[in-house]
């Protein structure tokens, strides 16, 4: 561990560290400008780092695929190797820098800083074994990864079914066959150490995780869309016009269900669209003012028994000479008032 950390003043001199560095930089700065969105920023280094793996990667997939998975028979230079890899600690880098600088918010902590950062120590310790070919021919698996970020700054070109299979075949399938061949082949690969294998066995997990929610994205979004039912206007009669108003509609009977889900939703669009007016002009002042004047009118006003017991119905009942009942009423209240007169 002390001479891994020793020798990783390496790549601080390292001319492909630096060029690499130099030209990271360089393109980030020349491409940005033509980005509008802070994240398709965040995407350039990715989608340029991912693309020069990729094809650094494809001479030996196809020396592993020719010689059945023998490692040993990988005969890439190690030197050509070894610049990929310091092109890719520079990538790892300059990422952090330009993501500090440009788009903070697009820097994660634990896919930003933790990842990047345990990636530069990987590379480097593949370097040092004498294992960068090993690297490289894993680096295949940034292939699902050029296929996201190239959809991310161009839309158009994005295919999230061409990432799965990508996906599925570069981080799962050869990831467990190279797992196997360094195991199996361990001797002859990397004098006897395990070093390789474990740290593809520990990466191993993280890729079945993203492969599980890349797979209940596909099962979510195929829900969403059996559930929806299009919107269709029907033939609607106008008041103000004698002629019928006819609009496109799909052809054939609604099934039930759909019918009552389109009702559900017209029913929940007119609430929102009554609650908004209602809050636009402020209505609930109006109801409130319109509470309190008949709150004071219903208080000025005699209470229903003593109306009843006027006009002479008992309880709500049948009348009973009203005539005479009313002229009695009269005669008190005149009597009342000439008593308080006198």
């Amino acid at each position: 561990m002390i001479t891994f950390l020793s020798n990783i003043s390496r790549l601080a001199t390292s001319t492909a560290f630096w060029v690499s560095f130099v030209l990271s930089v360089v393109s980030y700065l020349v491409l940005a400008p033509h980005s509008t969105t802070i994240k398709q920023r965040a995407w350039i280094l990715t989608t340029l780092s991912s693309a020069v793996m990729s094809l650094f990667s494809l001479p030996l997939v196809a020396q592993f695929a020719v010689a059945r998975g023998q490692l040993k028979y990988l005969t890439i230079p190690l030197a050509i190797t070894d610049s990929a890899g310091r092109f890719f600690q520079a990538y790892l880098i300059t990422d952090l820098i330009m993501g500090m600088l440009f788009y903070r918010s697009k820097v994660n902590f634990l896919t930003g800083w933790i990842h990047h950062s345990v990636y530069i120590f990987i590379v480097e310790y593949a370097i040092q074994g004498h294992w960068s070919h090993i690297f490289c021919l894993a680096a295949v698996m940034e292939i699902p990864t050029f296929v996201l970020a190239l959809g991310s700054l161009m839309p158009r070109l994005r295919s999230d079914v061409f990432f799965a299979v990508c996906f599925f075949v570069t981080r799962i399938a050869l990831h467990v066959a190279l797992c196997v061949s360094l195991v199996a082949q361990r001797k002859d690969v990397t004098n006897g150490s395990f070093g390789p294998a474990i740290i593809m066995a520990c990466i191993f997990p993280l890729h079945v995780h993203w492969f599980s929610g890349c797979l209940k994205g596909f099962l979510k979004r195929g829900n969403t869309v059996e559930k929806s039912v299009p919107v269709t206007k029907q033939p609607v009669n106008t008041i103000s016009s004698p002629e019928r108003l006819i609009t496109p509609s799909i052809s054939g009977p609604i099934p039930l269900y759909a019918s009552r889900a389109l009702l559900a939703r017209r029913r929940t669009a007119l609430r929102m669209a009554v609650r908004a007016r209602w809050n636009q002009f402020k209505l609930w002042k109006a109801g409130g003012r319109l509470s309190e004047m008949q709150r004071r009118v219903r208080a000025a006003l005699p209470g229903r028994d003593r109306v009843y017991e006027y006009v002479g119905l008992e309880d709500g009942g049948a009348s009973t000479a009203p005539s005479v009942r009313g002229l009695e009423y009269v005669r008190e209240d005149a009597s009342l008032s000439s008593v308080s007169v006198s």
